[in-house]
């Protein structure tokens, strides 16, 4: 019975042996198994971990910022260039009566200031200066009291301001013959020259003020056009006519 018993002990103990290392053979993975599953772990914290940029990523953003804002600055430059070339081309109104008086009242201005700038120790220049500037004016005078003044003067509303005009160009007339006769070098040349400047300047300055305002108010587009053409024209033989001369 005792031996029974020792042998029986015996196999539960081996029993119990066996269950131990089976279960610590389960706990413990072969070395390959425990190597992919690291693999895997480590695959899966790289993919958390945000990527780094590509080498030149913010270089080639800060370029293409660069080329948008500058193909912007162009955009501007084009729209502004545009605007500024349109104001010049000969859209409709380009060519009208007072738009074309407009454009010689700024050649006067031009010619009077060249004028006024000469010396007195340079006669011949002074001679030049004041032959263009009579020429201009007397071509200008010309086209308002053939063209325009006619056209506005049957106007109430006009007809005091273009009296005004006729006497202003009749002034201007008489101070203009009195520095064709005077000889350049005269004391008084530059002081009849500076007074005939501010007479007409101030006949421009009323005449793009007042008179201008008025005369595109009782008159149609068609017929400024029309009040161009006629001006034109009579400058073309105004012209014809220096020349022969």
């Amino acid at each position: 019975m005792a031996k029974k018993a020792a042998g029986a002990g015996r196999r539960a103990t081996e029993t119990a042996n066996s269950q131990k290392t089976a279960r610590s053979t389960k706990s413990i993975a072969p070395r390959p198994v425990r190597e992919a599953a690291g693999k895997q772990q480590a695959r899966r914290v790289r993919a958390r971990k945000p990527s780094a940029p590509e080498p030149g990523t913010a270089h080639k953003e800060a370029a293409a910022g660069s080329l948008q804002a500058t193909a912007a600055a162009i955009g501007r430059t084009i729209g502004r260039t545009t605007a500024a070339i349109g104001q010049h081309l000969p859209w409709k109104g380009a060519n009208d009566g007072l738009t074309l008086l407009e454009r010689d009242h700024r050649v006067l201005e031009s010619l009077l200031k060249q004028a006024v700038e000469t010396d007195e120790h340079a006669p011949a220049d002074r001679s030049a200066a004041l032959a263009r500037l009579a020429q201009q004016l007397s071509t200008h005078e010309l086209m308002e009291e053939k063209v325009l003044y006619p056209a506005l003067k049957s106007h109430a509303e006009a007809k005091d301001i273009v009296l005004e005009g006729y006497q202003e160009h009749h002034v201007a007339d008489l101070v203009m013959n009195e520095l064709r006769e005077m000889p350049p070098t005269d004391e008084r040349w530059g002081a009849k020259l500076k007074v005939l400047k501010e007479n007409i300047e101030h006949h421009i300055e009323e005449e793009e003020g007042e008179m201008f305002k008025t005369a595109r108010s009782i008159l149609s587009d068609e017929q400024l056009e029309a009040l161009g053409s006629q001006m034109q024209e009579l400058k073309a033989r105004a012209v014809t006519t220096t020349k022969k001369g």
